[in-house]
């Protein structure tokens, strides 16, 4: 193995696994350098893949022939469509994963490109010349060249782990931080860093609690794979799949969260760093929202050979004699055993308005970065990163233009352009409310939206390329047979814009034509989607173009705004905006947010003429 590399990706996680499998697959000779090489693909929260928003993520990052889809479907167990109540455009599928087969997926998968090496090791100084990363500095004292370099250290920069008043450096449970490069960053690279947080739940063994007191949460059949190209006949195991299971917490763990606060990290001033508002610890539930008298808790599986469960709900850094007391506060967990305890991560990151929209850092023209060091949190949100750099670092070395996703045609278009276009004051987490044309990046469609893409920019492999061509023809054949085909003085196409409508419904009993046997379920439903979602689609696209920049009377922050959230609220009373344009603007205002206050504007200057 040499010491001259196209593209280094430091960092094993699941923004590096997609930063190097791009660019491995776009011929680059790539290099992963990480800490621990067993632990590539580490799930160190809640070994689940996607979900609203970030499931969307991973279709998108499947469509261009990423990981994380054919991942999460060969060590799956168990599969959800949520959002199933509602419209395709907030439909997303979630899966709950062994945790060591996902990690053992990913080094098979990374192992099999050609262009792609491995070394285990940490990085503790990088050689900067002439406005470029030349070299990164091993800690055994080797030097390593590369002409791009993408980093994706995860809760690793100068980490810390807080475990009631006990602090000590980690980057995750059991694993030392990276320190060296905090310094490096502001002082070589010229870019300025922040404080940020998150947590992770203790670990119950399995036979030391009582289902029996727990709603089951069964998975979907059939099951809702995430892949487009290769989705599995099965799943990985035999048998059915794998329950997950909910139960509450009680008034008396509201009892002893409050009787310990003095005992909390958190709330004794030991953490500064800014945590996930939309996945609090239970002590900030608890302290937050003292209204609630339950908090739900979902006890899931870790993996199909481990008799490990992991209580999402109750993420904490209270200490360990706490935790315990909390965990059997609970039904069903009245004698569980703690395995691993919860404990908080503080870690160092960089601002991302410090990027440009390839994710390049604007003080030199080879660093890229991706995941939590640009203040996002979830495995998805980090593999969308992990995507674009790892692409752009390859059309870097290759003297290409740089590639930059569409915020109006997908959802990894729309972290970047938040990210670098309005920075970060909290952990970025993706919601379907921030895209503007949610209508039309839906789930079912990624392939459709982005795989052109990815064809052109060398990403598929030839057989992945041809099922994609197989897609589109059958595609445009049957909307061909859906609108020759009628009944009812109606053809199928119409028949198929009513939004309760199916085509079983419209052929009934009867055996559909043989020109529909041919495509897969998941691509006829794909198929439904887009006819039915057509109208609104338009609607949306020309209302986003007509679009008027309205002022704002300055009267309105003071105002109830209907729908308008109180943090959003907050936000535009601090800032004052005095426009639709300046409000777009700012942090945390989402597309939807902007429309109700249009809403409430125009309302207002109505009731001003009248």
């Amino acid at each position: 193995m040499g010491s001259s590399w196209d593209v280094l990706v430091a960092g094993g996680g699941h923004a590096g696994i997609e930063a190097a499998y791009a660019a491995a697959r776009m011929g680059q000779q790539t290099l992963l350098v990480t800490m621990h090489l067993d632990l590539i693909g580490q799930m160190s929260c809640n070994p689940s893949i996607g979900g609203i928003g970030k499931g969307h993520i991973v279709r998108e990052i499947d469509s261009m022939g990423g990981a994380m889809g054919e991942l999460a479907d060969r060590s799956g167990l168990q599969f959800k469509m949520l959002n199933t109540r509602k419209g395709a455009a907030v439909q997303a599928i979630r899966a709950q994963c062994d945790r060591t087969r996902y990690r053992v997926e990913a080094r098979r998968l990374l192992d099999a490109q050609p262009t792609l090496y491995f070394r285990q090791g940490e990085i503790v100084d990088l050689v900067v010349k002439n406005g470029l990363v030349d070299q990164v500095v091993l800690h055994d004292g080797s030097r390593l060249s590369c002409r791009a370099l993408v980093l994706t250290t995860g809760t690793f920069l100068n980490g810390t782990l807080h475990i009631g008043l006990d602090s000590i450096s980690g980057g995750r449970g059991g694993e030392r931080a990276s320190s060296g490069l905090s310094a490096i960053l502001p002082d070589k690279c010229g870019l300025s860093l922040g404080r940020m947080k998150t947590g992770t739940p203790p670990r119950l063994l399995g036979r030391s609690i009582d289902f029996s007191q727990m709603v089951v949460q069964p998975g979907d059949s059939p099951v809702p794979f995430f892949s487009h190209f290769s989705p599995p006949v099965s799943l990985f195991f035999e048998g059915s799949q794998k329950p997950c299971f909910l139960t509450t917490t009680t008034e008396m763990t509201r009892q002893i969260i409050e009787q310990n606060l003095d005992r909390s990290p958190l709330y004794s001033g030991r953490i500064h760093g800014i945590g996930p508002r939309y996945c609090p610890s239970i002590e900030d539930k608890i302290v937050k929202f003292p209204h609630r008298t339950t908090h739900h808790i979902f006890v899931e599986p870790e993996g199909l050979d481990v008799d490990e469960y992991y209580p999402n709900g109750i993420s904490t850094s209270l200490p360990l004699d706490v935790q315990e007391k909390i965990v059997r506060s609970i039904p069903g967990l009245e004698k569980a055993v703690i395995l691993r305890p919860g404990y908080a991560v503080e870690y160092d990151f960089v601002f991302p308005d410090q990027l440009d929209h390839s994710l390049r850092a604007k003080t030199l023209t080879n660093l890229f970065l991706a995941g939590q060091i640009n203040g996002t949190t979830g495995y998805e949100e980090a593999a969308g990163q992990g995507l674009v750099a790892g692409i752009n670092a390859a059309l870097h070395v290759s003297g290409r233009p740089s590639w930059t996703p569409d915020r109006q045609s997908s959802y990894l278009g729309v972290m970047v352009d938040d990210l670098v276009t309005h920075s970060v004051d909290e952990p970025y987490r993706m919601f379907t409310s921030r895209a503007e044309n949610r209508l039309y990046i839906r789930n079912d469609n990624a392939m459709e939206r982005l795989t052109p893409q990815a064809l052109l920019l060398d990403l598929l492999p030839s057989w992945k390329s041809e099922e994609f061509y197989r897609r589109e023809n059958l595609q445009r054949s049957l909307k061909k047979t859906l609108a020759s085909t009628r009944r009812e003085g109606r053809s199928l196409l119409e028949h198929l814009r009513s939004p309760d409508n199916t085509l079983s419904d419209f052929f009934g009993e009867a055996l559909l034509p043989d020109h529909f046997s041919k495509a897969p379920a998941h691509w006829l439903s794909s198929l439904e989607q887009e006819i039915k979602y057509e109208g609104y689609v338009r609607i949306s696209n020309d209302r986003w173009n007509r679009r008027e920049d309205l002022p704002i009377p300055p009267e309105i922050f003071e105002m109830d705004l209907p729908g308008i959230s109180q943090e959003v609220h907050h936000r535009l009373r601090k800032a004052r905006p005095s426009r639709l344009s300046e409000a777009q603007t700012l942090r945390g205002i989402t597309p939807g947010s902007l429309d109700l206050l249009r809403i409430s504007i125009l309302k207002l200057q109505r009731k001003t003429d009248a």
